[in-house]
């Protein structure tokens, strides 16, 4: 296994500390006097994944968040209090005033954002809990789960920030006499200090940020953190005002929603993709990190991270389409049957998708389905589908109402994926919704065979042997031969026919009533089915032919007569009549080798999309 040195995002990393750890601008923060002790050679940075890899480089030592809270807090206080609430108390827009102006914005009395310290003060107190104990318990925690780990407060941080923070009182006052603070001001302002004196590192932080990335699931538990619909509001101020008044020159340059810290600290993220954090203490003049701020512009541009690139045109999320002519259900159907398949199968199509759907990845789907004018049984199979936003499903909502009005009907295999299964559901209710794609099929062809005459209705009567599909056309002398030499077998429903590995006892004919072949799934434990076997059908002919143990379970699904011919009375016929014998195995060459022309045309359609 080669060295994680050797692996080129931690050769990238270590490449660009060793660029920017000797940069010498700007001063350790002290107006905050314990911030002031910091080592300013310090220089620490980190990359967090969705996978939950995390890299770093240089000097991963404990910190306080400072300001880098602000987003998550807010991102908190967005999940606890609603949107709406939190607006009204705290807008979105920038400002060119510092960080710590005492001031509200004049048109709305409202603090102008989250990621200055007025906004900051107030979502604060925006988080649950019922005494303010509470309420920096659930700060505590949230910060935590971000992390992934459990994080402290640095006391002496606090009691250096609660003695000297009397700007910040200045700014909760303001935000008192206009009403978004309550009266116990000084309590809401400490749980404001405290926030800030939380320790983390480069690491922890990146972790945090990665976790904005992947829609607030923290990618090293799998908790969500907060809810998927929150992290847009929160990346979109990050972007705007994360930064001091250097927010629009970074994303300019750097592209990437981000927030610094007065500690030294930039953490930014890339939706979708990775979380990114620096640490070194030297502040420029907007108080962002020296070394951070060149840190991140390197990295960004060197893996082509902007979030505002254009990337490769997104493809579609169809995966393949195929029609019911070439690709069947695994119920095995009667001669006339196929025939009507093979001649009108056209009319049923089935149309894959599989991942993240949303508008450009379902637009092509819509213009494909919409100009198919042969189809009209449409099976939408969103079994792989992991996700699926709201304009992908006023698209699909808009595709199913128009085949509706032009006289098509549409069935829904639902996703695997519980959120985008619930998701689907608000989807034409109306629709037939399948748990597998084979089902969707045998209900599509189920009815078009009905509109051609051929119900699926299992025969009243037996089906004599002489009209079994296998042996239909065969002359009289040979089906007579045959049927001297079958024994008749009754299954009661739920019965057993075989078992896989049981040796072979024969050809089976179903005379009335229907099985069904499944096999074990290995190493996931279930089982799975391949087929249905209705009366007028046979199954067992590999084994009469090979010799070899059975490769699948038959099963009755109800109370089923079967004709059975054994490989002791095979071999007999062979004997007594080689001309019938060669006509049976010719018949049984003939049926495997439509199946094998129906499984290759299956996996045939794997390559279209």
């Amino acid at each position: 296994m080669h060295p994680a040195a050797a692996n080129p995002i931690h050769r990238l990393l270590d490449e660009v500390y060793a660029e920017v750890q000797d940069l010498d601008d700007g001063e350790v923060a002290t107006y905050i006097p314990e911030l002031a002790k910091a080592d300013p050679s310090i220089c620490g940075l980190a990359v967090a994944t969705l996978d939950g890899d995390v890299y770093t480089a240089g000097d991963l030592v404990p910190f306080t968040i400072q300001s880098v809270s602000k987003p998550f807090i807010y991102a908190l206080a967005l999940a606890d209090s609603g949107p709406e609430a939190v607006l009204a108390k705290v807008g979105a827009e920038p400002t060119g005033d510092p960080f710590n102006t005492i001031s509200l914005d004049d048109l709305t009395s409202r603090a102008h954002n989250p990621m200055v310290n007025a906004g900051a003060i107030v979502t604060t107190t925006m988080v649950a809990g019922a005494t303010r104990e509470e309420q920096f318990e659930r700060l505590l925690s949230g910060l935590s789960a971000f992390a992934g780990r459990p994080l402290t407060v640095d006391e002496s941080v606090f009691e250096s920030e609660s003695a000297t923070g009397h700007r910040n009182r200045a700014i909760a006052y303001l935000m008192r006499s206009a009403g978004l603070l309550d009266e116990d001001v000084e309590q809401q302002i400490a749980n404001y200090f405290r926030q800030c004196s939380v320790v983390v590192t480069a690491r922890d932080l990146a972790v945090m940020t990665a976790t904005l990335a992947n829609a607030g699931v923290n990618p090293l538990t799998g908790v969500e953190v907060i809810p998927r619909d929150v992290v847009a509001s929160v990346l979109t101020v990050m972007a705007t005002c994360g930064m001091y008044d250097y927010s629009g020159e970074w994303l300019y340059r750097v592209g990437l929603p981000a927030k610094s810290g007065v500690s030294g600290a930039v953490g930014a993220v890339l939706p979708g993709q990775l979380g990114l954090a620096a640490h070194s203490p030297r502040l420029d003049p907007q108080g962002n990190s020296v070394r951070g701020v060149a840190a991140c512009e390197r990295i960004s541009e060197r893996l082509g991270l902007h979030l505002l690139l254009p990337g490769e045109r997104v493809r579609s999320s169809l995966r393949r389409t195929y029609r019911a002519d070439t690709v069947r259900s695994r119920r095995l159907r009667s001669q006339a049957q196929r025939g009507v398949l093979d001649a009108h199968g056209a009319e049923i199509v089935a149309y894959e998708l599989g991942g993240d759907e949303g508008f450009a990845a379902v637009e092509p789907l819509v213009r494909i389905v919409l100009e198919d004018d042969k189809a009209r049984w449409v099976v939408i199979d969103m079994r792989r589908v992991t996700r699926i936003d709201r304009a992908a499903l006023a698209l699909l909502d808009g595709l199913i109402s128009q085949l509706t009005i032009d006289g098509g009907v549409v069935g829904i295999v639902e996703p695997r994926s519980q959120g985008a299964r619930v998701a689907v559901r608000e989807l034409a209710p109306r629709c037939p919704r399948f748990s597998d794609a084979d089902g969707a099929l045998e209900w599509a062809e189920t009815q078009l065979l009905h509109e051609h005459g051929l119900d699926d209705a299992l025969p009243e009567e037996l089906v004599p042997l002489a009209e079994q599909d296998l042996l239909r056309g065969l002359p009289e002398e040979i089906v007579t031969a045959i049927e001297t030499r079958i024994v008749t077998k009754v299954f009661h429903a739920g019965t057993v026919v075989f078992e896989e590995g049981d040796e072979s006892d024969g050809l089976y004919f179903v005379g009335a009533g229907q099985v069904a072949a499944d096999v074990r799934l290995g190493g996931r434990g279930g089982r799975r089915r391949l087929s249905t076997i209705a009366s007028g059908s046979s199954f067992g002919e590999l084994a009469l032919v090979d010799g070899r143990p059975r490769s699948t379970r038959i099963v009755a699904i109800e109370p089923t007569i079967c004709f059975v011919l054994s490989p002791e009375a095979f071999s007999e016929l062979w004997d007594a009549s080689p001309e019938a014998c060669a006509s049976l195995a010719m018949a049984i060459a003939r049926s495997l080798s439509e199946r094998l022309r129906y499984s290759t045309a299956d996996v045939a359609s794997l390559e279209q999309v």
